[in-house]
């Protein structure tokens, strides 16, 4: 797809992608539509249907998540630790490692084309995209600013550092990595199917210019965004490694015994001690702390401003913030990140005090803690929630209540805590979240009528999606339309290596890549994909919006 796309955009109402039933290689091939189907988990038992005719449209947003945008030559990566599947205590560092990897800049460049043109299609309704975290893979120097310019345009050289991949995976002429080059005879390709492809790997190094994506955008803090290889606090003099001539390449041959993932927590350095080979040193490879991570977005060109961070989370080093700038709509954007370490998330003492006034600031009532009423001065708005983790994943209480920089956190409140407290609020209807990397659709009921939480898959692997969100105020209720659009690029790629078909290449092999985070069925099922979700609200609440929308 090229840059002035002037086609329609595909959605997959129109045309979904499917894996083909080919073995051991499924190709991917166009199927037929989905439309949209009404979920009704929420509303009252005997409620009827509302009429179309006299909703409100509020809002439309692109969600898009984990880019896990990586530096292939980092000394921190492990993805040598991927031909340990099978090996108990090694599970829960896995995987390691993505047979389509080196082809993610082209991926990331097409999903960004593919947003624009389906923004541009009715660019009053697309007014705002959202990414929900690990936007980098290992909180580097090098990867932040990749990711911005992925964003925002500019420059992009995806073989950067890797002396034109001969120092990534796909360039070791090691066998456990798959490399489309004819002379390969890797195991990818004798046990999966993967295919030969002659001149992927040095195009996929050529350098290109990206665009940009032409909507305003926010931005999100995810667990790959902070942590080593999204797992492990940086370790005191750990920049030295990362920016150092050397990148392991083979397991420690001595490790701790028991589960690897919890002595990787505690020190991520000892998994390096293996075989290395030589790389080119990097001072841009070093980490960036949250601070830094907010003081680059505040830096970066384009809307809004910081993209959703302000002065104040740069003074504070909080990730968390509100944003209000769509009519009838309150975002509160979450920091479910444990910086102690640990891929799954929770919310400090701090954050979940400030999660409560904010949320009581666009109600004009609500239910305490006893389940009373209060009466409060709040302007009603729809709340919706974004966050890397979801509640299934808000499993993380590890590290007590101080931090490694020393930061006094409080208590960690996980899944339950943070569904009780918005479960008293009635206006909050949606919960936005990535890290699972698997299309996911979950009614959330409650007291106050309950909300719905939508997971979006990652752009690094299978399927590719973004997912366009509408919301709508009815009569007695609101609706959240989510429509799944792929990457706007050919089904099966065709040989001619310009950025579309390496994106469609790097589709189909994440497409039979059994070990991925989200797996070969991370599309989900048709009830996590076209839905109209419909959430009951209150009376004060379709007023308020009925005011907004004259």
């Amino acid at each position: 797809m090229s840059e002035q796309n002037s086609l329609p955009v595909v959605t997959s109402v129109e045309s979904t992608l499917v894996p083909g039933e080919e073995r051991p290689y499924r190709r991917l091939h166009r199927g037929p539509g989905e439309p949209h189907h009404e979920r009704r988990d929420l509303m009252p038992e005997g409620s009827v249907g509302e009429s179309r005719a006299d909703e409100r449209s509020m809002a439309g947003l692109i969600h898009f998540t984990d880019f896990q945008i990586a530096d292939l030559a980092s000394p921190s990566r492990v993805e040598f630790l991927q031909r340990l599947v099978g090996e108990k205590d090694w599970e829960r560092m896995l995987p390691a490692y993505r047979p389509q990897e080196f082809m993610l800049a082209q991926a990331i460049e097409l999903i960004v084309r593919s947003m624009n043109a389906f923004a541009a299609e009715d660019p009053e309704r697309w007014a705002l995209a959202l990414t929900t975290g690990d936007n980098t893979d290992s909180a580097q120097h090098n990867e932040l600013t990749t990711f911005l310019s992925c964003l925002e345009g500019g420059r992009i050289e995806p073989a950067v550092g890797t002396r034109g991949f001969s120092d990534a995976p796909v360039g070791l002429g090691d066998d456990h990595y798959y490399n489309p080059e004819p002379w390969s005879e890797d195991v990818w390709k004798s046990s999966l199917g993967l295919p030969t492809y002659p001149g992927a790997v040095a195009d996929s190094a050529q350098p290109f210019d990206a665009v940009g994506l032409k909507v305003p955008w926010l931005s999100c803090f995810g667990n790959h965004d902070c942590l080593v290889q999204g797992r492990a606090a940086r370790p005191e003099g750990y920049d030295e490694i990362l920016t150092g001539p050397s990148k392991p390449v083979d397991r420690p041959a001595d490790a701790p015994s028991g589960d690897k993932l919890s002595a990787y927590v505690e020190d991520p350095t000892w998994v390096s001690t293996g075989r290395a080979d030589e790389i080119e040193a990097r001072d841009d490879r070093r980490m960036v702390s949250k601070r830094e991570y907010i003081e680059q977005h505040l830096a970066a060109p384009g809307t809004p401003s910081g993209h959703g961070f302000t002065a104040d989370n740069l003074a504070t080093g909080h990730a968390y913030y509100v944003y209000d700038g769509l009519p009838g709509i309150r975002m509160i954007v979450l920091d479910t990140t444990n910086i102690a370490g640990h891929v799954d998330g929770c919310v400090d003492d701090a954050q979940f005090a400030w999660l409560e006034e904010r949320l009581t600031e666009v109600h004009s009532r609500y239910r305490a803690v006893d389940g009373s009423t209060v009466q409060a001065n709040g302007e009603d708005r729809i709340v919706v929630i974004a966050s890397h983790h979801g509640l299934s994943t808000m499993t993380n209480d590890f590290g007590g209540e101080t931090s490694p920089d020393g930061e006094e956190n409080g208590k960690r409140h996980l899944a339950a805590d943070v569904e009780e407290l918005l479960h008293r609020f009635g206006n909050v209807a949606l919960w936005l979240s990535g890290h699972t990397h698997i299309n996911k659709i979950t009614p959330r009921p409650g007291a106050s009528g309950g909300f719905w939480e939508v997971s979006t898959a990652s752009i690094a692997e299978w399927p590719v999606q973004f997912r366009g969100i509408e919301i709508f105020a009815g009569a007695e209720a609101i609706r959240v339309r989510t429509t799944m659009v792929d990457s706007q690029v050919p089904a099966a790629p065709d040989g001619s290596l310009d950025l579309a078909d390496l994106a469609s290449l790097h589709r189909e092999i994440g497409a039979n890549d059994p070990g991925s985070v989200g797996g070969l069925h991370a599309q989900g099922s048709p009830a996590d994909r076209n839905q109209d979700l419909l959430v009951p609200v209150s009376p004060e609440l379709l007023r308020s919006l009925a005011r907004e929308s004259r």
